[in-house]
């Protein structure tokens, strides 16, 4: 087996470690904010029972979803940051002929160093500056919250659409590369 063909399983692995972590990023925002519903936290009643029942125990539990996403979405931004720089370098290395791959890896490398200067900040501050305000009627701040946070979902699932074709890009190129052998 090539050094080439080596690289491209590594590519691979790195795309694939990219598409299931955004996956499972998703999964854990929302879950998270499901899973604090006072109905569905066992044993919650005894627990909160200092918190009154209602709106002030609703908001009291978001917000710990919130701190657990806004700790996760760090964690995300950092791990992204390094497992999309190294599929860009083992990319270079590998010397694969592609504008597509090398375009959707510098979208990805370039989103996650945004998102880890950028929209990661923003998120926290605005989210922090909205935990504990009222939904009804909806304040602006709420809204300018969702507003920047709909343009890092779109980029994510702009994400979420390159990393399957570049896998496919790589995985016939070392289909291709193997053959060659």
């Amino acid at each position: 087996m090539s050094d080439g063909s080596r690289g491209r399983g590594l590519l691979l692995w790195l795309l694939g470690a990219g598409f299931v972590l955004t996956l499972a990023m998703g999964y854990v925002a929302s879950a998270n904010f499901k899973v604090v519903e006072p109905d569905d936290l066992r044993n919650s009643d005894q627990v909160f029972s200092a918190l009154e029942e209602g709106e002030t125990r609703r908001m009291a539990l978001r917000y710990v979803a919130s701190e657990l996403n806004r700790h996760f979405f760090a964690l995300y931004a950092r791990v992204h940051t390094v497992l999309f720089a190294g599929a860009l370098a083992v990319f270079l290395v590998s010397r694969l002929q592609s504008r597509t791959i090398l375009v959707g890896l510098v979208y990805c490398n370039l989103l996650s160093m945004l998102y880890l200067v950028w929209f990661l900040p923003v998120l926290v501050e605005k989210g922090r500056a909205i935990d504990f305000l009222s939904r009804d009627p909806v304040p602006p701040e709420v809204k300018a919250f969702y507003a920047v946070h709909g343009v890092n979902i779109v980029m994510e699932l702009v994400k979420l659409g390159l990393l399957p074709v570049m896998a496919l890009l790589v995985g016939r190129s070392r289909a291709r590369s193997r053959a060659a052998c």
